[in-house]
């Protein structure tokens, strides 16, 4: 046999030896999840997926008050230590359940630090998200009762007070443009859960809001409470001279303002816990969130948590008007791959200033298989 030939021989020996052996190799890794995956178990590439999560702070009443609100954002490791502060906190997402205004002489550099803090946040991927408070409406409704006389002189008088929060005022077309009276917030990005658990899982999510939302205008959507709201504050933002309300005020209007709309209602911080929680309950389902977290009524010995963490009351009187504790809300939200389940993980933590901090629950839920 001439050498050319036995070269063949051998080649075509060695090609079937590795047909065999990928044939087997292919036999023996086969799976019946490779043929057959059901439609409620969807199927998860873990070897490719990475933990997600996300940070929100959210800080309740400052009223004129800069020195507390730096003391409480950085030791919530938002903004550094320079003056003007920076946002530090890359993609986290600070909450504040406004009254930002009244009963200190820091208004204006109030302002202008949420203003700075929001650009530097949105450039890093972050997010600054405002409420309006009772105290914010009643600056724009013209009851000045709260205001102090420092604050006054830092506008330079009344009269330019009251331009700078006017329709066509640098307060409030700020208030107009980046104030809510309430914000829901995702407590992961949405955009980031892996496809393979979008049918099974949809990402916590939180409101705020100054007062409180009552089911009454829970039913009515956040949207329409924000339109309403923005309604009126630009009526108000655009008056000569108001008695309490703007003369053309809606009945919307005006119930958004009265006792039991969201940036009066104190129905969550001082009535009984079971009828709290009925209301609560009611909110939540509504609006599709898993905590409702609102300022507004003092507690400043600390938080107060009703009906499992459906319902946190954060103001704790951080202004040295009041003497409070300088305080902020940590909720951390992580989900991760485990094996071949997901595990999402919440942490709800009270910050207090020179106190140890406190968790007030954390919480491990499985998801998928």
């Amino acid at each position: 046999m001439s050498p050319l030939a036995t070269r063949a021989l051998v080649a075509i020996a060695v090609v079937g030896v590795l047909l065999t052996f990928w044939e087997q190799s292919r036999l023996t890794s086969y799976r019946p999840s490779d043929v057959f995956r059901a439609p409620f178990a969807p199927s998860l590439n873990l070897s490719s997926s990475q933990a997600i999560s996300r940070r929100v702070v959210a800080v309740a009443d400052l009223h004129g008050d800069l020195e507390h609100a730096h003391n409480v954002l950085r030791m919530a490791k938002l903004i550094d230590g320079a003056d003007p502060p920076n946002w530090i906190a890359g993609h986290d997402i600070l909450v504040s359940t406004g009254d930002i205004v009244d009963r200190g002489d820091d208004t204006i550099a109030l302002y202008h630090m949420f203003m700075r803090l929001r650009r530097q946040a949105q450039a890093a991927g972050g997010e600054v998200r405002n409420c309006l408070g009772n105290h914010e409406m009643m600056n724009a409704l013209m009851d000045w009762r709260y205001v102090t006389p420092g604050d006054i002189d830092s506008f330079g008088g009344r009269v330019e007070r009251r331009q700078a929060m006017s329709a066509s005022g640098w307060v409030g077309k700020e208030w107009m443009s980046h104030y809510n009276i309430s914000h829901t917030v995702e407590l992961l990005p949405q955009a980031l859960v892996p496809s393979a658990l979008q049918t099974v899982y949809s990402v916590p999510q939180a409101n705020f809001v100054h007062g409180g939302i009552h089911p009454m205008w829970a039913q009515r959507g956040l949207d329409e409470i924000n339109d309403v709201g923005h309604s009126l504050l630009r009526k108000a933002l655009s008056a000569k001279r108001i008695d309490y309300l703007p003369d053309d005020a809606t009945p919307e209007e005006r119930n958004l303002y009265a006792e039991k709309g969201p940036l009066w209602y104190r129905g969550f911080a001082l009535d009984e816990e079971a009828e709290v929680c009925d209301e609560a309950h009611d909110s939540r389902q509504l609006l599709g969130v898993r905590h409702l977290i609102m300022g507004h009524t003092p507690h400043f010995s600390g938080f107060v948590v009703r009906c499992s963490v459906g319902v946190l009351l954060i103001d704790t009187g951080i202004s040295r008007a009041y003497g409070g504790e300088q305080s902020a809300l940590i909720i951390d939200t992580e989900l991760a791959p485990e094996g071949n389940e997901w595990k999402e993980t919440e942490t709800l933590t009270a910050l207090y200033r020179n106190r140890v901090p406190k968790i007030i629950k954390k919480d491990t839920r499985k998801i998928g298989r």
